[in-house]
């Protein structure tokens, strides 16, 4: 059984993060592209707790442009919530909690304020309701932000896996390809080089039938169901640093030859 080292982040980490989205329906196609700046700030290990305080700055790049409508709009206000947080970072890399809860609060009460001055209709208090749940400080508020796409493809738990003879199969939740959480079976293959390790992976969704039959969103696409989910891509861990400084995955969603959605994320070192 072989592990990746971990290793507490020392230096800053400078990186760029790209996201395309793809539909693609008998009729028509749509494609939107979004990139973002990543500064991963860290502060020394607890001698103590061996708990290690990364702050991670997040800068939307001036290529995204405006939103199309009042939907797209919305979303980009709430996302700034995001733009700079601090984690606690347990003994494997892996988050154990959101730092200065309560000033995140404060900072979303202020977000939610200009949203209602912005915006009118029921779907605005629907929403908004929905996130007051999910940004009230408390152990759930740190699960809730996880979910957002770069944490999720980031933090991984890679430092936890046991590889057998570089091979290691897990069951994966996906967020970002549909408004529900995704279930995938991957397996990943790991491989050693000069400039550090790198793992590959493949896998596909364990229980198409009832995503199909449950989500509404779907069915506003295509009648036809959900004929196959599956993602591919690597994960790279820098030899200096320990820490991943490159990733793909590129998921794939199809409903016969009715309906495609292709959902591409991509990290590199700016």
């Amino acid at each position: 059984m072989d592990k990746i080292l971990y290793k507490s982040l020392t230096t800053p980490l400078k990186l760029l993060f790209k996201v395309e989205v793809s539909e693609k329906t008998r009729f028509k196609e749509d494609y939107t592209v979004k990139l973002f700046e990543i500064d991963i700030l860290p502060d020394e290990t607890s001698f103590w707790s061996g708990h290690q305080n990364i702050e991670i700055l997040r800068k939307p790049n001036l290529m995204n442009g405006l939103a199309n409508n009042d939907a797209d709009a919305f979303v980009q206000q709430v996302s700034t919530i995001l733009h700079q947080l601090t984690l606690k970072l347990g003994f494997s890399g892996m988050p154990i909690s959101i730092e200065k809860q309560n000033m995140l609060w404060l900072k979303w009460l202020t977000i939610r304020t200009n949203l209602v001055n912005s915006y009118t209709g029921d779907w605005i208090d629907f929403a908004l309701n929905e996130i007051d749940k999910k940004m009230l400080p408390g152990q759930a508020l740190t699960k809730h932000i996880m979910e957002d796409l770069f944490f999720n493809e980031y933090f991984r738990g890679v430092y936890d896996v046991s590889f057998n003879y570089n091979t290691f199969n897990c069951k994966r939740l996906v967020y970002g390809l549909c408004p529900t959480p995704i279930r995938l079976n991957e397996k990943w293959l790991l491989q050693t080089s000069a400039t550090g390790q790198s793992i590959t992976f493949t896998g596909e969704c364990e229980n198409l039938s009832g995503l199909t039959n449950s989500s509404n969103w779907f069915k506003t696409k295509t009648d036809n169901d959900i004929t196959a989910i599956r993602v591919e891509g690597f994960y790279h861990i820098d030899q200096i640093t320990g820490w991943c400084n490159a990733l793909e995955s590129n998921y794939f969603l199809t409903a016969n030859n009715d309906y495609e959605k292709t959902l591409k994320v991509m990290l590199t070192t700016n």
